[in-house]
């Protein structure tokens, strides 16, 4: 059984892990054979009322997709209203929207307006 590191990331600080279950599985080199690594609890960040939230949806469906959502979490159902969603299959896109959307500059201009 093969074991997967958890992906690197650039995430700046005054973002908290909340979880982190995205490993280095990449179901276009790795194949289809470790899908239990594609899993709707992956990644979550948090900074103050900021929340990212990231999963494969449907879990373990090599048919699936990345699904990441921003959202405000004063809001009520932040989920039901986000503030952005971003869906791939291609895990460098996500490492970079991931790397984007926590960018210091990019964060203190969402929570100025949230």
């Amino acid at each position: 059984m093969e074991y997967f590191e958890l992906q690197p990331l650039r995430i700046p600080s005054g973002w908290t892990v909340q979880y982190n279950n995205f490993s280095e599985y990449d179901l276009v080199k790795d194949g289809e054979k470790y899908r239990f690594e594609l899993v709707e609890d992956l990644l979550q960040l948090k900074n103050h009322n900021l929340l990212i939230d990231l999963g494969w949806y449907p879990s373990m469906d090599v048919t699936g997709k990345y699904v990441l959502y921003l959202v405000d979490t004063k809001k009520d159902k932040p989920f039901e209203c986000p503030i952005e969603v971003f869906h791939t299959r291609m895990k460098a896109e996500i490492i970079a929207k991931l790397e984007y959307w926590t960018n210091s500059g990019h964060c203190q201009e969402l929570l100025r307006y949230t």
